[in-house]
């Protein structure tokens, strides 16, 4: 029966979560640790691509711990649907460990005292299938389940009558885990995320261990051609356990024996409260946002967009400040920092690994946005004309691809994606010979709109302006 009322009344309702809306087109694909030790059933959680909409839905499928140190995939999970800037997703994780592996040699134990039907274990890593109170039946005399923080497991008397009990467990052993790992991981995961999850994977991230140039090499060859097919970009992060300082940071960059065109180096860490991200992971979060904000084409950078920090920091925590005149040194590099401007923090630097301030290179590569539009059509060319493989050639169907091809990059030059935008069947390109073995190839030019890096004006002071005082200019 329904309440009768007569006033002005309000009703509490709980926080929703956010969730991913439809039609996301950049798919960011998370590589490194989480807790799914957390889970009762972890069965197949390990080196397969997962897809998360929400952050409860991130911890329904892998868990959650703010102990971002061991598990800094759930740092990839809080700062995308957490953020107080611009909560964003979906994201796919690829997790490398596994709790059957990974664990302690011998069991941990605890003496837990109830209170009020009610007890706690002070713990991030104990596996939750392995918990066993002794003498007690789990779902019948007892239950038990992590904090939503992940820090500790909450255990309820279901009968009554508990006051105090030994409990048992095995824990999860994050160091486990080594960069090789994380390389196996992206290697059978990666391959995963078209066939099982029907998404192209678009961003890579492995927030810290990029750090490590076995990963970060990994990473810059797995995003070309996964599948054999799509293009991928790359934000890794450059050292700051060693790195502490700029000139470490530009120097460390410099000893890297692969500066890629498709990647972005970050340094160094940052801060919210006692919340420390990776810069791989905020600039990850900001693309796909910006991206979103652009009807999914990446033709913009995320350089210059807030992002939800209160500081910079090095790995140990530490914090370290300069200007921007000092992160246009990283910059000058190739490398993309984050600064304080105008009341807010903001990603700072559109460059590519590749980009060396003065040194000659491909145009192409100065820029992210530059790659990523490229990839973004050559992606969209192949998802669109896959269906035409193998049907009759005819000129008729070389000319509808030709028109609707052209026809797409005339609707990305009026929303102000690309300045211009070409394709064309060239004669030079398709011998007889090549033809006849069923090989055609289209040539696609485009130009996109680059960064106002540097906006300046020049003011000169002029006496000039004095001659007022004599004129009847005023009033």
């Amino acid at each position: 029966m329904s309440e009768y009322r007569h006033g002005a009344y309000a009703d509490p309702e709980s926080t929703r979560d956010y969730v991913s809306p439809p039609g996301v087109g950049t798919i960011p694909v998370y590589i490194g640790r989480a807790p799914v030790h957390q889970l009762a059933d972890y069965a197949g959680k390990t080196n397969a691509p997962l897809l998360l909409n929400s952050f409860n839905d991130a911890v329904k499928q892998i868990g959650y711990t703010d102990n971002w140190t061991d598990f800094e995939l759930c740092e990839a999970v809080y700062a995308h649907f957490k953020n107080n800037v611009q909560s964003v997703g979906p994201i796919v994780v690829i997790n490398a460990l596994d709790p059957e592996t990974g664990k302690s040699a011998s069991q941990k134990s605890a003496t837990i005292n109830f209170s009020k039907r009610k007890a706690s274990i002070i713990t991030s890593k104990a596996i939750l299938s392995t918990l066993e109170i002794s003498g007690k039946v789990a779902g019948t005399d007892y239950a038990a389940e992590y904090a939503s923080d992940g820090l500790s497991i909450l255990i309820r008397d279901l009968k009554g009558g508990l006051e105090s009990a030994e409990a048992t467990y095995y824990e999860v052993d994050p160091t486990a885990v080594d960069a090789a790992d994380i390389v196996g991981a992206l290697a059978a995961g990666l391959r995963r995320v078209y066939y099982d999850l029907r998404e192209v994977p678009t961003i890579l991230c492995s927030p810290g261990w990029s750090a490590e140039k076995t990963v970060y090499e990994a990473l810059v060859a797995a995003a070309e051609k996964i599948n054999g097919h799509w293009y991928a970009y790359v934000n890794a992060d450059l050292d700051c356990k060693t790195a502490k300082t700029i000139d470490a940071a530009i120097t460390a960059k410099e000893a890297y024996d692969v500066e890629a065109s498709s990647a972005s180096l970050l340094w160094p860490m940052a801060k919210k409260n006692n919340r420390a991200y990776h810069l791989s992971t905020l600039n990850t979060v900001t693309m796909q946002w910006v991206d979103l904000a652009n009807d999914n084409m990446p033709f913009e950078t995320p350089s210059n967009k807030r992002v939800d920090i209160d500081s910079l920091c090095l790995a140990d925590g530490s914090a370290i400040q300069y200007d921007q005149t000092e992160a246009n040194r990283l910059n000058a590099a190739g490398i993309d920092t984050a600064i304080y401007w105008e009341g807010s923090w903001r990603m700072w630097g559109p460059h590519t690994a590749a980009f060396v301030h003065d040194q000659e290179m491909d145009r192409r590569d100065v820029f992210d946005r530059n790659v990523r539009m490229v990839h973004y059509v050559m992606n969209l060319f192949q998802r669109r004309y896959g269906n035409e493989v193998d049907k009759p050639m005819r000129r008729a169907r070389k000319d509808t691809i030709l028109n609707d091809f052209q026809a797409t990059l005339d609707s990305m030059i009026e929303y102000g994606a690309l300045l211009s935008g070409e394709i064309s069947f060239e004669e030079a390109e398709n011998s007889l010979d090549d033809m006849v073995l069923g090989n055609f190839v289209f040539s696609t030019v485009v130009s996109n709109p680059v960064p106002g890096k540097n906006i300046t004006t020049k003011v000169r002071w002029t006496a000039d302006g004095l001659t007022t005082m004599f004129g009847g200019g005023e009033e």
